[in-house]
């Protein structure tokens, strides 16, 4: 039997796993067993090497042993015996010494257990016994914190990774035992007796607050984390002197031990981003300038650590914060002293010296130090005090205008903000005095943005990956061009891009015509930007847009990157245009070229589309252009694999039925040169001979939905031509003569989910632009053609479409009955279908249609589904529906039942009911009374955590909802219910949250007695597990 033979039958007949014991003499060498099979190098993934026959020699099932060990109570002092012994005998093994790796490899699975354990776990242990686990574990990690001091002295490599794991270890168990002293109890007890430790345990206090904010951290209560994290607080002043003192012993020269260097930079970040440390300790302690000398040299050992250092203080610590002045004082002078030159000396400042010398490193951190304090410290920026605000933002400045986009885009966020900031002070004069002090900052930040906006030199042959990431980028740059214009006015940034477009052209234009085509980076940077800016441009705009409208038929046709901006930038002026209307002529056929050229044919398109909306004197020639692409792409193989993308040719057909609407009136015959090579293809299409693919008979219906939805004719009170019908004629008589083939194509590929989809689609826009009282002739066979085509092919775009249909159609008495006969159709192929939890499973997009559709029913027209027997058989389908691991089918459920309960509600609290409305109401609670018990055992189990709960408390359709509505309409049911699956939850949350249903209150208050349930069951599911 080949080896993949026996994985494929391993995985089929999985063993069982080998109980665990509560006895650490019998359980350790089964883990010895384990780790052995998962580590060995020889171990394939299902087997050993040697053909042993013990459960412990498949690799799967010794992983999933070790992961079910890791949850048991007899995992403390299996994986404490790990780290105290040095060597095992494995039995497996022909009683070998384990190599030094496995060796390795054992103890940090134990350390990484234990710290698991620290987390989740100590509610196994008594609480008499956490004081001799605290001790053991500082014991191991003196010991191999210590092994690691001597591995180098002794020329074999150090397990740091085990002393981090165990640094992690004690700090979580510090927090769940409220160890308040242990910042001082470990300096004496540890760093006292053993100096050379002290980069571990400078890793440890690190880990002391990051284990206090850790998401897996699991305790008794918040109370307990919020007390402990204040005493941290007030034990800030422990950390930083012992952080203090190691930089004392490090000296001037921290390149010397890197290690201490690092492990107080890591120590000091941790502290300050997740402790509120006192801000007067930061501005006194010698950390602080010892940071920034190390920031003056971005070669030395921890620089990039430093950074963060620095940005984490800027962060936690900005301008506006009360009691932070001094430290805010203490930091402006030094982070100025990195990017400002020495006036006495003329030295280039340490910024400076990494922009010349292309130090990536030293102007990446820079530049996060500026920005960050640029941002921090925004409101002294903007404050009225004349500070020398200017110098911080031309430290900002200098760092967007280094030639690397992605160290410069670190500054966007900033000017981003600076410009919200300078938007919102008041009053208008004074935002108007802030914003002229910053104009020539401004200006230089539009030079800066445009000449980044530039494609690299070699942008052709790049991967479509990397330009895309090169087009993100200019998007942001862009942005923050487009921002400048609600500062400085529109027309100001336009010149301030314009005039440099004009002697970027004539600089290009000078140059031998071998080298033009080459050179053409600049002009497209320009062109970006002034698309950038069009919203904020007026129509009658005579200096820049006259003299680029003009440029672009110019520029040079085969340089797709050039003509696809030079297209956009036509679309976005299309208002300008439209008052400009000269300007057409010669730029119409360049958008129509850029149609053949795959890397520009989508920006022309769109263009085109654009200027069709806005341009009234397009109509012919856009319709000439659209009747060239209709017989282009017929004479193409019938259109399959067509030059012209699909996506690209609806967007000029859109605007083509823009364009020539206006003309309708007096034109109809164009309504026929649209639609009749559309009804013809469809025809072509519908045939038996024809062996249409889904991809052609989709692209007819996107076609046909195009006109459909944007072809706007003449309203019925307009003067027209004879013979011109109306909109609502129009669609009616379209969908009629449409209509064999329609379902002749439908039927053609029934379970296309693409063909299903363009055809709801198009029948969603049919019905709603011709309305329903029009459209009413095409309800019947609209309704037998979603009934049928659902039931062959079980796709969710009919149940969909059946949503659709039900609201237009439901408050009309005469159509209750095809609607609910429809609905029942498409219940019996649901319930078909999805008999079993793995058939919903498979199917979560029926689910979720189905279940909004029925919600659809219930909400406009519920007499003929709530008096009918299909109500019971909804509700005991949702009750399956529930259970699913999907979003949307979750919410599409819950809908349902909301919508089921508040329509009880709504009729037991009206005043009077008529007979229709009475029978409702019994029906209603013959079917609650029949099928609510399951279903509030699920929304009990999810607010458990037992079942999905992805719609707990917001919009239409969740779990509190449900609940809401039940405890307004039958509370005692409900109580009676609810209380068994609730008797799993722990008892003051269960009590807590049984009195809020008792006591019926607000749904806002029941909202959040919900959200307080879920958040204690859910950490007491981690306890447990």
């Amino acid at each position: 039997m080949s080896s993949q033979q026996q994985q494929q039958q391993q995985q089929q007949h999985p063993l069982e796993l080998p109980p665990h014991s509560t006895d650490p003499e019998q359980e350790l060498p089964r883990v010895l067993l384990a780790l052995q099979t998962v580590y060995a190098p020889n171990t394939g993934p299902n087997g050993n090497s040697n053909g042993a026959t013990s459960p412990f020699d498949r690799r799967d099932v010794a992983d999933r042993y070790l992961t079910s060990f890791q949850r048991t109570t007899v995992a403390w002092i299996v994986c404490d015996r790990l780290l105290i012994a040095s060597d095992f005998s494995n039995n497996s093994a022909n009683n070998a010494v384990e190599d030094s790796t496995l060796r390795t490899q054992r103890q940090f699975f134990a350390a990484q257990t234990l710290h698991a354990k620290c987390l989740g776990d100590v509610h196994q242990l008594p609480p008499s016994s956490l004081p001799s686990l605290r001790d053991s574990l500082l014991n191991h990690f003196l010991c191999h914190a210590g092994d690691a001091v001597r591995a180098p002295l002794e020329n074999r490599p150090a397990n740091r990774p085990l002393v981090t794991r165990l640094s992690m270890a004690i700090a979580s168990l510090a927090v769940q035992m409220g160890w308040s002293t242990c910042l001082s109890d470990i300096a004496g007890g540890v760093l006292g007796p053993h100096p050379e430790l002290g980069p571990a345990v400078l890793e440890l206090f690190r880990s002391i607050p990051e284990e206090a904010d850790s998401s897996r951290l699991v305790l008794p209560s918040e109370e307990d984390l919020w007390a402990y994290r204040d005493v941290l607080r007030e034990s800030s002043h422990v950390v930083l002197g012992l952080c203090e003192r190691a930089v004392q012993s490090v000296g001037d020269d921290s390149s010397k031990d890197v290690a201490t260097t690092e492990a107080v930079l890591s120590c000091f970040q941790s502290w300050i981003r997740i402790v509120d440390m006192d801000p007067r300790l930061l501005e006194r302690t010698t950390l602080l300038p010892w940071v920034f000398d190390l920031l003056r040299d971005p070669s030395k050992g921890g620089f990039e650590l430093a950074v963060d250092v620095v940005v984490e203080m800027l962060r936690t610590y900005p301008s506006e914060r009360r009691g932070a002045e001094g430290l805010v004082g203490a930091i402006i002078p030094r982070v100025m002293a990195l990017g400002q030159s020495d006036a006495n000396n003329g030295q280039s400042s340490p910024f400076q010296k990494s922009v010349q010398e292309e130090e990536e490193d030293g102007m990446r951190g820079y530049c996060r130090i500026f920005t960050e304090m640029s941002e921090s410290y925004l409101s002294l920026i903007l404050s009225h005090e004349e500070m020398n605000q200017a110098s911080l933002v031309e430290l900002a400045l200098q760092c967007a205008s280094i030639p690397d986009k992605e160290i410069a885009g670190i500054t966007l966020h900033f000017w981003y903000r600076f410009v919200l900031g300078l938007e919102e002070l008041e009053p208008f004069e004074y935002r108007q005095i802030k914003i002229d002090s910053f104009a020539p900052q401004l200006a230089r930040l539009l030079a800066i943005c445009t000449q980044l906006l530039r494609y690299p030199i070699g942008v052709e042959d790049m991967s479509p990956d990397r330009l895309d990431d090169i087009e993100g980028i200019r998007l942001y740059f862009a942005d923050t061009i487009e921002d400048c214009c609600r500062l400085l006015g529109g027309e100001v940034v336009l010149r301030s891009t314009g005039d440099p477009l004009q002697e970027e052209c004539r600089r290009v234009a000078s140059l031998p015509p071998e080298k033009q085509l080459s050179d053409w980076h600049g002009m497209e940077a320009y062109l970006y930007a002034i698309q950038a800016v069009s919203l904020y441009i007026p129509s009658d705009e005579r200096q820049v847009i006259p003299f680029v409208m003009g440029l672009i038929p110019q520029l040079p046709g085969d340089v797709p990157l050039l003509r696809a901006t030079a297209c956009q930038t036509v679309g976005k002026y299309a208002c300008w245009l439209r008052m400009q209307p000269s300007y057409l002529q010669p730029l119409l056929p360049y958008l129509a070229q850029g149609l053949s050229i795959p890397k520009c044919a989508s920006a022309s398109a769109v263009a085109i589309r654009e200027i069709c909306e806005k341009c009234d004197s397009l109509g012919d020639s856009v319709l000439q252009l659209y009747d060239g692409i209709v017989t282009a792409r017929q004479q193409h193989r019938g259109g399959e694999d067509f030059i012209l993308d699909l996506k690209n040719e609806l967007e000029v057909l859109e605007g083509v039925c823009k364009a020539v609407s206006i003309k309708l009136a007096v034109e109809p015959s164009i309504i026929n040169r649209l639609a009749q090579p559309i009804i013809d293809s469809l025809k072509a299409l519908a045939s038996p001979q024809s062996s249409a693919s889904p991809k052609q008979i989709s692209a007819e219906l996107c076609r046909l939905t195009v006109l459909v939805q944007h072809l706007r004719l003449p309203r019925p009170s307009q003067q027209t031509m004879p013979g011109t019908p109306n909109r609502s004629e129009f669609i009616l008589g379209l969908m009629r003569e449409a209509w064999p083939m329609l379902d002749a194509v439908s039927q053609k590929h029934p379970r296309d989910f693409n063909c299903g989809e363009k055809l709801c689609r198009l029948h969603k826009h049919a019905l709603r632009e011709c309305g329903p009282v029009r459209y009413a002739p095409m309800l019947e066979p609209l309704a037998e053609q979603t009934v049928r085509n659902f039931g062959s092919s079980l796709s969710s775009p009919y149940l969909y479409l059946a949503s659709v249909i039900i609201p237009e159609y439901g408050r009309d008495p005469a159509r209750s009955k095809l609607l609910y006969d429809t609905v029942a159709s498409l219940s019996s192929s649901v319930f078909n279908a999805l008999q079993t939890t793995e058939d919903f499973t498979a199917n979560p997009d029926v689910v979720e249609e189905f279940f909004f559709m029925a919600g659809k029913m219930v909400n406009n027209c519920p007499s003929p589904l709530v008096q009918s027997p299909l109500l019971e058989s909804l509700l005991r389908c949702a009750a399956l529906g529930m259970k699913l691991h999907h979003r949307d089918a979750n919410r599409g459920t819950l809908s349902f039942l909301e919508s089921i309960v508040s329509y009880s509600l709504k009729l037991r609290s009206s005043g009077s009911l008529d007979t229709n409305q009475q029978a409702d109401m019994g029906a209603l609670e013959r079917a609650i009374l029949a099928e609510g018990q399951p279903l509030v055992t699920n929304l009990a189990q999810a607010l458990l955590g037992d079942l999905p709960a992805y719609r707990l408390d917001s919009g239409s359709g969740s779990i509190a909802g449900v609940l809401f509505y039940l405890n307004q309409l039958c509370p005692d049911l409900l109580m009676q219910w609810i209380q068994p699956p609730l008797t799993l939850a722990p008892e003051h949350a269960r009590s807590a949250f049984l009195v809020t249903l008792h006591n019926r209150v607000a749904r806002e208050e029941f909202n959040s007695s919900v959200r307080r349930f879920t958040a204690v069951c859910e950490r007491s599911r981690k306890r447990k597990t």
